[in-house]
C-alpha cells in the first residue's frame, strides 16, 4: 500500500483536481485505488455522485447511506470515500465524536471495514488547506489507517498555484508540516499548478530546485493552466487526461520521483 496525501496552503490551487487526476490515472493503470475525501467542499465526492453526508457527519446524525462509491476505470477500480466535505461542520462533528467514546469506537469500526473492503494498492487523500500531522482529524484517521495497513508507505504532495505569494506560503507550509513531531512518511513532489501560457519556466524550475534542496522534496512538477479542468460537467468519466499528472502517477507506481516533470 502506498498512501499519497495531497496538501495545499490555501484553496483554489487545484489540489483536489490533482488528487483526483492521480487517483484516476492509477486506477486506469489497473490499480485498486481508495480516494479519501477530507476536503471541505467534497469536490471529488460530488463528481463521484455522492450527495449524502460524509462519514463524520453521518456518524453524528446517525442516519444515511454509506458515503462510498466504487467506479470501474480501465483495468482498475476507484473507490471514493467522503470522509467529510459538508463545509465547516466537520469541526463540530469532530467535537461530538471526541466527546463520545462509544460513537468514536463505532466510527473506527466502520472505517476499518471500508479500508479492508478491497486489497488497495494506493490511497489518495485530499486534505483541507493548511492541515498538519498534529491536527486531531489527521492523527485519528491515520492511526486507524495504519492499524489496517501497518507497512504502508506514505508520501506528501504539496500544491501551489503560480503566484509568488502562494509559492512562498506553500514553502512555509511545507516547513511546518515536515517539522511536525507527528509526521509519518516523506515529502514527495512539489507541484506548481496553473502556470500561465508563455511564462518563462526557468523561474519555476528554480523554485523546484530550492524546494528539493531546502525542503527535502524528491521531485517537482510544473502544470500549465488548462481550461478543460474548469469545464468538467459530467462525472469522473469526463475527467480529462493531464500528461504531467499521468507522469506523476507512473513515478509513484514505480517508486521513483523525477526531478522535473513539465
Amino acid at each position: 500500500m502506498f498512501r499519497i496525501s495531497i496538501h495545499g496552503a490555501k484553496g483554489g490551487v487545484g489540489k483536489s483536481t490533482i488528487a483526483l487526476g492521480l487517483a484516476r490515472e492509477l486506477a486506469l493503470n489497473g490499480r485498486e485505488v481508495l480516494f479519501i475525501d477530507r476536503d471541505l467542499l467534497g469536490f471529488a465526492s460530488f463528481l463521484a455522485g455522492i450527495r449524502e453526508y460524509g462519514l463524520l457527519a453521518k456518524a453524528v446524525e446517525g442516519r444515511g447511506p454509506l458515503p462510498l462509491r466504487e467506479i470501474r476505470m480501465g483495468r482498475g477500480t476507484l473507490t471514493v470515500l467522503k470522509l467529510f466535505g459538508d463545509g465547516m461542520r466537520f469541526k463540530s462533528d469532530m467535537a461530538v465524536i471526541q466527546a463520545d467514546p462509544a460513537l468514536r469506537a463505532e466510527l473506527e469500526v466502520t472505517y476499518r471495514e471500508i479500508l479492508g473492503k478491497r486489497s488497495y494498492h494506493f490511497a489518495v487523500v485530499d486534505n483541507l488547506p493548511l492541515v498538519t500531522p498534529s491536527d486531531d482529524v489527521v492523527r485519528h484517521e491515520l492511526e486507524v489507517f495504519r492499524a489496517v495497513y501497518p507497512s504502508s508507505q506514505i508520501t506528501r504532495i504539496f500544491v501551489s498555484d503560480s503566484s509568488r505569494f502562494c509559492i512562498n506560503d506553500t514553502m512555509n507550509y511545507v516547513r511546518v508540516v515536515e517539522s511536525s513531531p507527528d509526521k509519518v512518511g516523506f515529502p514527495g513532489f512539489f507541484v506548481i499548478n496553473m502556470i500561465p501560457p508563455f511564462r518563462d519556466q526557468e523561474e519555476y524550475l528554480r523554485v523546484l530546485r530550492e524546494a528539493k534542496e531546502s525542503l527535502g522534496t524528491k521531485g517537482g512538477v510544473l502544470i500549465p493552466f488548462l481550461e478543460q479542468l474548469f469545464q468538467i460537467k459530467g462525472g469522473l468519466e469526463s475527467f480529462p487526461t493531464v500528461p504531467q499528472i499521468r507522469r506523476m502517477a507512473l513515478n509513484l507506481e514505480n517508486g521513483t520521483f523525477e526531478e522535473f516533470i513539465n
